[in-house]
Order: C-alpha cells, then structure tokens, then sequence
C-alpha cells in the first residue's frame, strides 16, 4: 500500500475509513475509524485483521447492533476472498484459529456462504455517543486489486453526522496540544 493510501484517510477528517487487504487483514486507518472500531494502533499487527476481531474480541459483540449480521458477512466475504487461493497457509491458519476459537464461525465457515463487500447500513454502538447508523461501502484501490477502501458515512443533518462530528472534534482536540499543553 502506498503512502498516498494513508495521506488520503488522514485527509478524510470527518469520515471514519479504512483499508483491509485480501483476508480483511486491515492495513489502514485514520483517527476516526480507530475512535469508533478499535484502537488498531493498540493492537499488535498479527490482530488486525477484521474477521478475527470479529469473533474474538469481546468489544465487537457491543460495537454492533446487529452483531451477528455483520459477524456472518464478514465470514461471507473471507469465504469470497479465499475462492483465488483455498489452500493458501495464511488463510488455513487464520480460519483454523477462528474455527477453534469460535463455534459460531466454525458454523458459518462450514455453509459456504459467499458474498463481496456491498454498500450496506448499519448501527454502530459508541460507548460514550451511543449509537450511530451510518452507511458502509467498499471501493477497491488502483494500486492493489485486493485492497478495498471502506468508507462509513453518516446522513448530512443527521445525528449520526453530528455524532461523528463531536468525535473528530475529540480527535482534532488530542492531535492539536492547547496553548497550555504546550506550556505557552
């Protein structure tokens, strides 16, 4: 992924994005996508992968008001991924792990539902805004083929985009000192 990738979500200041690779592995974020998803920053590089935060971060199962909607999708849409390369041995392992680690993926790996990211809406739980019901869609990248943008957008007028708004100020807040933190 190119550096113009990360210049381009560190641009979008007022929408949460980010870059998942071919497995949902996520690559790239900016400020608002970690405040509201997780704090990827946080995690070590081998955990940022969607599908595995998906099942095994407790956090997950409270981000989402329809948690297991968006749990199956998302094994949909590594089931999709897998089609060019089932046998290849990140892919075996990350669902071997998953499998051992979660019935429910176990079940929804093993009905061989298949499906490709899609424009779609959903209510997110924030812990201090409440909740938010903002539209997601995916755009695939020039650069790599299995790289797809994400982009969660809010209704302009709606709370969801205020709340979203209240949240970049938080960001905008802690990346930018007050004169007295920077002892003026």
């Amino acid at each position: 992924m190119g550096p113009q990738i990360q210049r381009l979500l560190d641009q979008l200041t007022d929408t949460p994005a980010f870059v998942v690779g071919k497995y949902l592995d996520i690559l790239a974020w900016n400020g608002l996508a970690a405040a509201l998803l997780a704090d990827v920053d946080k995690l070590p590089p081998r955990e940022r992968n969607y599908v595995r935060m998906m099942f095994t971060d407790p956090r997950m199962k409270n981000l989402y008001e329809d948690w297991e909607s968006m749990a199956r999708t998302s094994v949909a849409i590594l089931r999709m991924q897998a089609l060019d390369n089932p046998h290849d041995p990140r892919l075996s392992a990350l669902v071997g792990e998953l499998s051992l680690a979660n019935p429910q993926f176990r079940q929804w790996w093993g009905a061989r539902h298949v499906t490709r990211p899609e424009f779609r809406t959903k209510t997110i739980r924030h812990p201090e805004l409440g909740d938010l019901t903002v539209n997601w869609d995916s755009f695939q990248t020039t650069g790599d083929p299995d790289q797809q943008l994400v982009l969660w957008t809010a209704e302009p007028g709606s709370a969801a985009h205020g709340k979203i708004r209240i949240l970049a100020s938080w960001i905008l807040s802690r990346t930018h000192p007050t004169a007295a933190e920077r002892n003026y």
